[in-house]
């Protein structure tokens, strides 16, 4: 199991740095023409946008999997070792809950996402289907049930790190 935590969190993470890459370039592109040209390519915007979301999705799962993500640990810190465990695993449990709704009603809810995105939208500047940018939040909190349910996996066998 540790060695599956391993691979799933380098796995978010370097896909999650493609991204970063990805958006850095498209901005900078952006900048560069801004000065230095006379028109701009109105697609760098747009590919920005799908990047940063797409990076979020894969950065955000990689973060819990480290126990990177941002919380206030100075309360928690004055209660026994035990306690807060407990703690930490009723979060991650809260937070799995809330992911499953999330993820549920994106993909099959009255008003999912996926299931109201007409297959003919596309993006106005990179022409790519619409579905690939909304399957992003079905992605993001589908696998946030995955690495909320390794972290308390972790929390219970005491380990820090995948």
């Amino acid at each position: 199991m540790d060695k599956i935590i391993k691979v799933y969190r380098e796995i978010m993470t370097a896909v999650g740095i493609i991204g970063l890459v990805g958006f850095i370039i498209s901005v900078l592109i952006q900048v560069i023409a801004r000065t230095f040209l006379p028109v701009a390519p109105n697609w760098t915007e747009e590919a920005a946008r799908y990047l940063f979301i797409y990076m979020v999705a894969f950065a955000g799962n990689a973060a819990v999997i480290s126990d990177e993500y941002v919380g206030v640990e100075m309360l928690t810190e004055m209660f026994p070792k035990i306690v807060q465990k407990i703690i930490k695993i009723v979060i991650m449990a809260v937070l799995c809950v809330f992911s499953v709704f999330i993820f549920i009603n994106c993909v099959v809810g009255p008003q999912g996402l996926l299931a109201v995105t007409p297959v003919t939208m596309v993006s106005t500047a990179l022409l790519i289907p619409m579905k690939y940018i909304y399957l992003s939040e079905a992605f993001l909190f589908g696998c946030y049930i995955i690495s909320f349910l390794m972290r308390i996996y972790m929390i219970l066998t005491a380990k820090k790190e995948g």
